[in-house]
């Protein structure tokens, strides 16, 4: 049982490194097409069912928290444009250099950036009035919706109703606002929630791995200082650990 375990758990984590390598050779291409079906289908829907269209928005991060991390940043000489996710995506391959640490560094500063970030949500255009609180502030577009995976997620199905119903080729849609916002809200509910379980899956995981197969060396980079502790991003796994030292104070 406990080979077999170890089998699995090295097989799943040498698929993860082959896969962190060769994504951006022919997932990138896919995802593109993707954000664009997204893209379509809620300008769409939202022009037909103006009050129906169950899209999904991402707010702007959370102010303060953005004000003090430009303050950190201006303190340690980073510039990076923060007004947008677009001046942030450029500005942050502007700054992380060309050396053998720019991966890393631009690792560390992508998690940095997205402590303010808020969670995306499905909404229904009927139920919120102000189509400036529409955008995506991720993908920085105006309208945007889950569409491309019906088999494993509810709001792409009442997104291709809706689809479907404009489209003159399937039944009637016969939700009002009230039902839709209704499950937008559960489908937000849920994805809140297995967002945490995966996390602390993925940490009990990582804990069993390295009792079983430890010990593991990587190379980290630091993420902050604290008065007894450090906060580090591992690189070669892709985690972030606060590693605590050992201080005897004499007075």
């Amino acid at each position: 049982m406990k080979s077999c375990f170890l089998s699995m758990a090295m097989l799943s984590y040498t698929w993860r490194f082959y896969y962190l390598e060769t994504y951006c050779t022919f997932f990138r291409l896919i995802e593109e097409f993707m954000l664009l079906a997204n893209m379509a289908v809620a300008h769409i829907i939202y022009g037909l069912f103006h009050e129906q269209a169950l899209l999904r928005r991402h707010p702007p991060p959370q102010t303060n928290m953005l004000d003090d991390l430009a303050a950190f940043f201006e303190e340690l000489g980073v510039k990076l444009d923060l007004r947008t996710a677009g001046a942030l995506h450029n500005t942050l391959n502007e700054t992380v250099g060309n050396d053998q640490y720019s991966a890393a560094r631009k690792e560390v500063l992508t998690h940095m950036c997205s402590r303010p970030m808020q969670m995306a949500q499905y909404f229904c255009t009927g139920v919120l009035r102000d189509e400036t609180l529409f955008r995506h502030y991720a993908l920085n577009v105006p309208l945007y919706t889950h569409f491309t995976s019906p088999i494993r997620r509810y709001a792409d199905i009442i997104v291709h109703r809706l689809l479907a119903a404009s489209l003159g080729s399937g039944h009637q849609f016969g939700l009002d606002k009230s039902d839709i916002q209704k499950q937008a809200d559960h489908c937000n509910a849920k994805k809140s929630a297995s967002k945490k379980v995966q996390e602390l899956s993925t940490d009990i995981f990582f804990s069993v791995f390295v009792k079983e197969c430890g010990p593991l060396e990587s190379e980290a980079m630091v993420m902050g200082v604290l008065d007894q502790s450090f906060d580090v991003l591992v690189l070669r796994y892709g985690i972030q650990k606060r590693v605590y030292c050992n201080v005897s104070i004499v007075y």
